[in-house]
């Protein structure tokens, strides 16, 4: 049986009421991106000036096994000690996941958002820098001899999950859909009110060229 007309209306207002929803929904996105990426990039600032030990830094707990009856040495000395110390942090989940998901916001729920694009490519720079950083750390920890072998395993496949999800990032910005829509769209109205004003709007511009016709005949 079909629907009587009260019910037609209902169900419509339903729907169009679960789409303002959403359209608040999708407004956010992008500020929450923008979120993720700055606290990601505290995060790396953070860890690299205690690896570089730059003025202020706190002191890095030493990773070493020391001898029975020996105190382990309070502050790591060298530069090897602190990468050996801070390489698992440039491949924390933090550092690694929040980029990514920043992407999958913009670009993949609800369609691309205004600046999808500059979110992209400051993911993936924070991803770059985090690499690199990891990548040095991870190479300057050999020289330290402070961890057993299977730990570099450890780091190594942290890292691999890092340049993956980097690779992901480079393939989102390299996708000609990143670019089209935000040319094409841009000026679209947002809501369903938008869209009706433009529509009365075209409706007069065509009224008033009706007039003009009819006074030129």
């Amino acid at each position: 049986m079909g629907q009587s007309p009260e019910e037609a209306v209902s169900a419509a207002g339903a729907g169009s009421e679960t789409a303002h929803a959403w359209d608040t929904a999708r407004r956010v996105r992008e500020p929450i991106a923008w979120t993720l990426l700055v606290l990601t990039a505290t995060l790396l600032i953070t860890t690299a000036w205690q690896l570089f030990a730059l003025s202020g830094a706190p002191s890095i707990a030493a990773p070493v096994a020391s001898p029975p009856g020996q105190v382990p040495p309070a502050q790591v000395a060298t530069f090897a000690l602190r990468a050996s110390a801070m390489a698992p942090n440039f491949a924390s989940l933090g550092i690694v996941l929040l980029p990514v998901l920043s992407v999958i916001l913009v670009a993949f729920t609800g369609g691309l958002t205004g600046r999808a694009r500059q979110v992209v490519q400051t993911a993936i720079s924070i991803q770059g820098v985090a690499l690199g950083l990891g990548l040095l750390s991870w190479l300057a920890a050999f020289g330290s001899h402070t961890r057993p072998g299977i730990w570099f395993i450890i780091i190594a496949a942290e890292l691999a999950i890092t340049v993956a999800g980097l690779v992901f990032t480079i393939a989102v910005l390299g996708s000609p859909a990143l670019y089209a829509p935000a040319a094409s769209y841009q000026d679209y109205p947002e809501d369903e009110d938008d869209f009706e004003e433009q529509d009365l709007d075209l409706g007069d511009e065509g009224d008033d060229s009706g007039d003009d016709d009819k006074a030129r005949s």
